[in-house]
Order: C-alpha cells, then sequence, then structure tokens
C-alpha cells in the first residue's frame, strides 16, 4: 500500500452501488433519525441546556478515535476549570469549538475551501499536537497507519491532486447529481473525505464533523445534535476496515449498510440517554420546587445540564441571580441529595452524579 491512492470523483458511477443491498438499513436509520429528532423538540427541557454537554460528549469519542487520552469527567470539569496545559483536553475543546463554528457557518453558506479551512484552523489552535501546515491542504505526502506507526495501511492521493479531489466533494455536497438519499449520500461524503485526507493531521475529525453538519445542511436535522463518534469509536476496526475495503474492494453496499446499521443503533441510544435525561429534569424540578418558592430554582436545575460539574460562579454567570442566592441554593440541592459537592471551602466543585451516570451510561 506505499503508492498513492487514485481516488475517483463523485457521483459514484452507475453500478458502484446497489441500493437494495442497504435498504433495511435506510428504512430502519432513516425512520430512528426522525423519532430522535422528534424527541429532541418534545423534550420539556429546552436543548440549549442539554446539548452542550452532549456535544462535549461527542468531542470526547471523535478525539478519543485519534488516540486522545481524556475522560468526560475531565472534560467537563475543564469547562469550570480550564488547563491550558493538558494537550488532551484542549484537543476535546478544540474539536467542541470546531464544531459550533461550522454549525455558525452553515447557517448562512453553503459548504467551501475556506469552511474546511477554518474549521481546521480552530482545531489546531492552542496547546494541541499539530501539523506544520494549518488551515490549508497538504502540500506533501501523509499515510494512515496504526496508532504506533509502524504499518501504513493507507496512503491517500498525492498532494497535488487534494484540491481538485476537495473541489468535486465539495460540488457534490451543494449540488448532487444522483438520486440517492441524503443518509447514504453523508456515508458516501464522510468516506471520500477520509480518502482524500486533506490535512496533514486531524482529518479523521474533520470527517466525523462533517457527519452532522451535512445533515444539517440537508434539514435532516434540526439542531447539532447527532452524535456518532461514540458509536465509530466502539467499532474503529471495522470502521477502518470497511473504508480500505471500498478503496481497494470497491466495496461501497458493506460500507453504506455498516454506516446506516451505526446511525440507527445510535439514534437508539440518544433517544433513551434524552428520555432518561427528561425523567431526571421532572423529578428534580419537583423537588426543587418543594424546597424554594421561586422559579428562580428551576433556572438553577436548568443550569446544571450544561455544567452538571459546576461551581456556584459558573451557575451564577448563567442564570444571572446574586452569588448569595445560587450558594443557598446549591447548599440545598446538596442537602436534598440532588447533587454532591467536594466540600472544599475554596474552589468548592458541584457534581450532578446523576446525568453523570445517564452520560456515562
Amino acid at each position: 500500500m506505499s503508492d498513492s491512492y487514485e481516488a475517483m470523483t463523485l457521483p459514484l458511477g452507475a453500478g458502484t452501488i446497489n441500493p437494495l443491498q442497504f435498504l433495511d438499513e435506510l428504512i430502519d436509520a432513516t425512520a430512528r433519525l426522525e423519532v430522535y429528532r422528534e424527541k429532541i423538540h418534545d423534550s420539556k427541557l429546552n436543548s440549549s441546556w442539554f446539548m452542550p454537554t452532549l456535544q462535549q460528549k461527542e468531542a470526547l469519542a471523535s478525539s478519543a478515535l485519534e488516540g486522545t487520552q481524556a475522560t468526560l469527567d475531565g472534560v467537563l470539569t475543564n469547562q469550570i476549570a480550564p488547563n491550558d496545559k493538558d494537550r488532551n483536553l484542549n484537543e476535546v475543546q478544540n474539536y467542541y469549538r470546531a464544531t459550533l463554528d461550522g454549525y455558525r457557518m452553515l447557517r448562512s453558506h453553503d459548504f467551501t475551501h475556506d469552511f474546511f479551512w477554518r474549521i481546521h484552523t480552530t482545531l489546531m489552535t492552542g496547546n494541541v499536537r499539530k501539523p506544520d501546515v494549518i488551515g490549508a491542504y497538504r502540500t506533501k505526502q501523509n499515510y494512515i497507519g496504526r496508532n504506533d506507526s509502524t504499518v501504513i495501511t493507507f496512503t491517500p492521493p498525492v498532494a497535488e491532486k487534494v484540491y481538485a479531489l476537495m473541489d468535486n466533494l465539495i460540488s457534490y455536497i451543494n449540488e448532487p447529481q444522483d438520486q440517492l438519499r441524503p443518509l447514504v449520500r453523508t456515508a458516501i461524503i464522510h468516506a471520500q473525505f477520509e480518502t482524500i485526507h486533506p490535512f496533514m493531521d486531524g482529518n479523521g475529525r474533520v470527517g466525523r464533523m462533517l457527519i452532522p453538519m451535512y445533515l444539517f445542511a440537508k434539514k435532516q436535522i434540526d439542531l447539532p445534535c447527532f452524535f456518532i463518534s461514540e458509536a465509530l469509536e466502539h467499532d474503529k476496526l471495522r470502521y477502518y476496515s470497511l473504508l480500505n475495503n471500498i478503496r481497494y474492494k470497491g466495496e461501497w453496499d458493506e460500507w453504506i449498510k455498516f454506516f446506516l446499521a451505526t446511525v440507527a443503533a445510535q439514534c437508539n441510544k440518544y433517544i433513551r440517554i434524552i428520555s432518561d435525561i427528561n425523567d431526571l429534569h421532572d423529578r428534580h424540578i419537583e423537588v426543587a420546587r418543594n424546597l424554594v418558592r421561586s422559579p428562580n430554582i428551576e433556572d438553577v436545575i436548568n443550569a446544571l445540564y450544561e455544567t452538571p460539574i459546576t461551581t456556584a460562579k459558573t451557575v451564577a454567570a448563567k442564570t444571572g441571580l446574586p452569588p448569595a442566592t445560587i450558594n443557598r441554593y446549591l447548599s440545598l440541592l446538596v442537602d436534598q441529595g440532588l447533587l454532591s459537592t467536594n466540600n472544599q471551602s475554596r474552589y468548592r466543585t458541584f457534581y450532578y452524579f446523576e446525568l453523570l451516570d445517564i452520560l456515562h451510561s
């Protein structure tokens, strides 16, 4: 596999895929994505409160596929006490920020070269492991190998062809010339981006961001809320193997079938997570209302869903309530067993363990 790969352009040629081979998976994935979408809409808890926490979870899972060593608790703690010296946490935080940047751009613009360059720039900002060239396509050969770098498993196209291949991919994303369903196109787009591997580093993460971003741009989801990296991380050997089988065996149907099954499975997981979050919120709002005869306590509860590891200062900033009021409310929640604390007089941290248990499940 030492020779640079000669990538095909999109759309795929006639006969390259057989939609009948993955029809059942497409029907199931489409249905589950719609159920998940409705679940978020019907949530009694405003999605703006819990979505950032789920996005952090996705950032962690995607970064883990690239060997980043971090935990969800560490990522959530980093929100309230940033540690710029920890490159692993910085990489996860950059992924989260790059995702938000992408959605902001897509609200008013199509996909462009500049879109990908800006995403890559955000991903590689600050104290993180980074390539020599940031925010631009590579100018030399790169390789895909095992994490220990001892075996090359794929040699992407030569650098001189990257711009033209990305130009073709962007044209396909914006104006596809085929009759495929958006979920099937998403599988093709992700595989093609990973095959081109346009940057010296960060391709896996940008390619996985591209999945929900494309679905968002094509109005398959209404919020930046589709998280698939965790499922891919759990089945990463098959994930990488199927991508290589596209390149060297032309097995597009198997890849698309796997991708669609992964979408359905992950939707099922997040349908359950959203249900569990809603149930937890309902229970604890009721407890909080009996503790404090003020609607302000609900704002405090809601803030915990965005930062389930938090401080009084953080909650005060999110709710706009006076620090004295926040401290009193948080102490009441600790006394009732809804929150736990490290009991430090300075830098006192609160832990919403029941929510954290849901997120870890």
